[in-house]
C-alpha cells in the first residue's frame, strides 16, 4: 500500500513540471498567434437617426439643433424671398461667384446683390460660395478679396463656403494633385476665418476623400452633397445637401435643399 501510494506522489512531482512547461508554451503561442481584436468603426452621426418626414431630412437627436435651407444661383432665376421664407426655409446658402473653368475668369453671380438683399430683409441666415477653379495661391487670395468685398456691409451668419468641383467637360484644375487641392483649399478657409467669418468646404463624397487630405480639410466645417434619404458619411459633417430636386414655393423648378446640425 506504501508502496502504490510513494509510486503515485512520483507520478505527481513528474506530471506537474510538464503541465507547467507545456501550459506555458500555449500561453506564448496564443500570444503571438491570436489576430488582432476587431474594433468597430463608429459613425460620427448614429446615421439611423436621419429620416425624411414631410418632405425634409430631419435627426432625431435633442442634443441638435436642425435647419432647413437651400442654396441658389443665377441658374434659379429670380427668387421670391418672402414666399421663401413662409414655405418654411430657415436660411440660404448664396453663389458669390465663380471662376471661369477654362479662362481662369472671375466672374460675380448675377443675382447675388438682390439675393442678399432680399433673404436678409426676409429674415433669413445667409451664407455664401464661391466656385473655384483656382490653381495657385495667388488665384485663391484673389476669390478671398472677391467674396469679401461682396458680403461686406451684409450680416452673414451662415459659413463662407469654399466650392471647387469637377468640370464636365475638364478644365484648368484637372490637372491638380491632391496636395495641392488640399493646400488651396486650406489656404482659402484660413484667410475667410482670421476676418471672423466661418469657412467651410464643399464637395460629395468622391471629392472630399479622393481629391482632397480628408483628414486636414475636416478641421473645417464640411458641407456634404450627396441626393440621398440615406446618409453616406460616417465622418462628421455640418451641413448635408440631401436633394436637387427640391420644391419651394417662391422658386420656379427644381432647387437644391440642405439640412444644418449645430451641436446645441
Amino acid at each position: 500500500m506504501r508502496r502504490k501510494v510513494k509510486l503515485g506522489r512520483i507520478l505527481i512531482l513528474i506530471l506537474i513540471p510538464i503541465l507547467i512547461v507545456s501550459g506555458g508554451f500555449c500561453v506564448i503561442r496564443m500570444l503571438f498567434t491570436q489576430e488582432e481584436p476587431v474594433i468597430e468603426e463608429k459613425s460620427y452621426y448614429d446615421l439611423d437617426l436621419f429620416s425624411i418626414e414631410n418632405g425634409l431630412m430631419t435627426y432625431k437627436d435633442s442634443s441638435y439643433k436642425l435647419s432647413t435651407g437651400i442654396d441658389v444661383s443665377s441658374h434659379n432665376g429670380a427668387v421670391d424671398w418672402p414666399t421663401v421664407k413662409a414655405d418654411g426655409i430657415e436660411f440660404a446658402m448664396l453663389r458669390i461667384g465663380y471662376r471661369g473653368a477654362q479662362d481662369g475668369i472671375l466672374h460675380e453671380d448675377e443675382y447675388i446683390d438682390t439675393n442678399m438683399e432680399q433673404a436678409i430683409q426676409n429674415h433669413l441666415r445667409v451664407g455664401v460660395y464661391f466656385f473655384s477653379s483656382a490653381t495657385s495661391s495667388k488665384e485663391i487670395d484673389e476669390e478671398v478679396d472677391l467674396v469679401l468685398n461682396k458680403i461686406k456691409g451684409y450680416k452673414i451668419t451662415m459659413p463662407v463656403v469654399f466650392d471647387m468641383e469637377e468640370f464636365d467637360q475638364g478644365g484648368r484644375i484637372d490637372d491638380l494633385s491632391m496636395e495641392q487641392r488640399t493646400k488651396l483649399a486650406l489656404r482659402f478657409c484660413k484667410k475667410i476665418k482670421e476676418v471672423g467669418y466661418t469657412p467651410m468646404i464643399y464637395g460629395n463624397m468622391t471629392w472630399l476623400y479622393q481629391n482632397y487630405d480628408f483628414e486636414r480639410i475636416s478641421k473645417y466645417p464640411i458641407w456634404l452633397a450627396s441626393y440621398s434619404t440615406r446618409c453616406p458619411m460616417e465622418d462628421k459633417f455640418d451641413m448635408w445637401q440631401y436633394s436637387n430636386q427640391g420644391r419651394v414655393n417662391g422658386i420656379e423648378g427644381d432647387v437644391d435643399i440642405n439640412i444644418y446640425l449645430q451641436k446645441k
